[in-house]
């Protein structure tokens, strides 16, 4: 089927806030509404000025997974410029819920839900997005969404191609739920909180029955590629002791192209900056530095005094724009440049970095499936490696697949690997994948799968094949 052309939510603002929450009632008629009645509109606003993002101050006080409150999403979906029809999506919703925050603050977050025609109500794939920013304004909630083109700086193609793979999932009958993992303050690089708004929207999916129809006792996969990846690692880690009450829900997870920032085999801060100062990922330096002080206005205060006045405004460009955006601002400069003593900031880096908590916890469940290039230029597979052993030693289980192929990029081999992942993702929501021994393979992948080119019109498969490095 041709699911670019034939993918679209669109669904018109329906924003009557109050100070409580909505009341969660069912259809009539048992199962989600068609909203082919909606007014389609692309007006929306990003996160930081959308009233919808804003906690209640009630919310403090319910528990993590509430729903706060939801509506039907403010602006079509769009990949790439194109928007993306109806007949895919049935049913959508965005749900602001409540997580936890740093030190356990109560915060909120918003969920995007994506139900099929004759959906499986009871299989449901959360995928964790790689937002990799400083800004509240890049969440995927609202990055999805035609509305971004009204905000150059905020439209992330890095965002939107994992639209890409929701089209794969939701064309099993899958239901899709995708949470804002970076909270109201942007911080990065993932850690707890990502991991609990992760967890928490899945609570929140399930809760969402008298409206979505998911069944509260659905299987649950989670998914996640580069940032996304981490973040999925990082609810797993955390969910035995965080949501204890997912045990029987959450079933798999798989992610690929993860430092594995929370285990001891994570890169330390001198190791990032030789990789990436100077090269065409710089800019991940700059919004790292935003992240790990957006919760601290001590360590944010560091930050700029140690800035040259000059450059200030350059190194804060993050806090107002996305991932690609600052891909372009920042490759291949000497970030140590902008500050007036290079040895102090990387101190300062260094202190910061590593001391951000890391929560080894070798999972016991679910069973995961973590995919990796041997050539990706940002990640040491090595050390991947050793984190797989290690944790299997300790009862986790993993299969393990490295991508031996040397054409393809970091970012286009997130793409190349959506088959296998797929293939995967339905043997554990189908049952067939069972526990076992921790294995490990390694595979050469020529090329795009067709079968998952073929989902495509061929003007977005050959994009997707050049994005990929050409056939």
């Amino acid at each position: 089927m041709a699911l670019l052309s034939r993918l679209s939510a669109a669904l018109s603002l329906s924003l009557a806030l109050s100070t409580t929450a909505w009341a969660l009632t069912p259809t009539p008629g048992g199962g989600p509404p068609s909203h082919s009645h909606l007014n389609k509109t692309n007006t929306a606003l990003p996160p930081s000025q959308d009233p919808f993002y804003a906690m209640p101050g009630w919310a403090r006080n319910v528990e993590p997974g509430t729903i706060l409150r939801h509506r039907h999403l403010p602006s079509n979906l769009s990949a790439f410029g194109q928007p993306l029809d109806s007949s895919l999506v049935q049913y959508s919703q965005q749900i602001l819920y409540r997580t936890t925050g740093h030190h356990g603050t109560p915060i909120s977050s918003v969920l995007t839900v994506l139900v099929p025609p004759n959906a499986d109500y009871g299989k449901v794939v959360s995928l964790q997005v790689a937002e990799d920013t400083a800004s509240v304004d890049c969440a995927p909630s609202f990055g999805f969404l035609a509305a971004v083109a009204d905000y150059p700086q905020l439209e992330s193609p890095t965002v939107q191609v994992h639209l890409l793979m929701i089209q794969a999932l939701l064309d099993r009958r899958w239901i899709v739920i995708v949470p804002d993992t970076a909270g109201p303050r942007a911080v990065y690089p993932p850690s707890k909180p990502a991991a609990h708004a992760v967890l928490d929207g899945v609570r929140a999916a399930l809760n969402s029955n008298p409206f979505t129809q998911i069944h509260r006792n659905a299987s649950v996969a989670l998914w996640g590629y580069s940032g996304g990846g981490a973040e999925t690692m990082a609810a797993v880690q955390v969910r035995p002791s965080y949501a204890p009450d997912l045990l029987n829900n959450v079933v798999g997870a798989a992610l690929g192209g993860t430092t594995a920032p929370t285990t001891r085999e994570a890169p330390s801060a001198a190791e990032s900056l030789a990789v990436l100062n100077k090269g065409p990922s710089a800019s991940f330096i700059p919004v790292t530095l935003l992240g790990l002080t957006a919760y601290s206005s001590r360590l944010r205060q560091t930050l700029n005094s140690l800035l040259k006045p000059e450059s200030r405004a350059q190194f804060y460009l993050p806090l107002h724009q996305c991932h690609d955006a600052n891909k372009r601002t920042f490759k291949d400069q000497d970030i140590l440049s902008l500050f007036v003593d290079r040895q102090r900031i990387m101190e300062f880096f260094t202190g910061v970095l590593d001391s951000t908590a890391k929560f080894d916890w070798a999972p016991q469940s679910p069973q995961l499936y973590w995919y990796q290039l041997a050539s990706d230029h940002l990640i040491d597979p090595q050390k991947i490696s050793q984190v797989v052993q290690r944790w299997c030693s300790l009862g986790s289980h993993i299969e393990f697949q490295l991508e031996t192929s040397s054409r393809y990029t970091h970012a286009a081999y997130g793409l190349i690997a959506v088959p296998s992942v797929l293939r995967w993702l339905s043997g554990v929501l189908e049952g067939t994948q069972l526990k076992g021994q921790c294995t490990n393979s390694t595979v050469l992948t020529p090329r795009l799968d067709p079968s998952f080119l073929n989902l495509f019109p061929e003007t977005l498969q050959t994009k997707m094949v050049g994005f990929v490095g050409g056939e």
